[in-house]
């Protein structure tokens, strides 16, 4: 499949854009939802240029960041935050 270059290069910034927005995220539903988004844009965008690894890593990870968001709104986790340094919980991951 193809596409004029400037559509394939708009999803592509807005796909990288959204990979930026998951790592700011501070909340693991925010950070799931804007994974999530990310890898259905890089998926077109793979499939739009046939770009295989990309096409192929964003398969495999779509599914992935899907499970991950389901099981922590089903173990009530859906508005965990990071731990902040002075937290406990922080201390003992280091």
């Amino acid at each position: 499949m193809t596409a004029p270059d400037g559509i394939a290069d708009a999803i592509g910034f807005f796909a990288s854009g959204m990979t930026l927005a998951a790592f700011s995220c501070r909340r693991m539903r925010s950070l799931r939802a804007a994974a999530i988004l990310a890898n259905l844009l890089f998926i077109a965008y793979g499939a739009l240029l046939n770009l295989l690894p990309v096409l192929l890593l964003h398969c495999l990870l779509l599914p992935l960041n899907i499970m991950r968001l389901a099981n922590c709104m089903r173990n009530g986790q859906g508005d965990w935050a990071a731990p902040k340094p002075d937290d406990a919980s922080f201390q003992r991951m280091r």
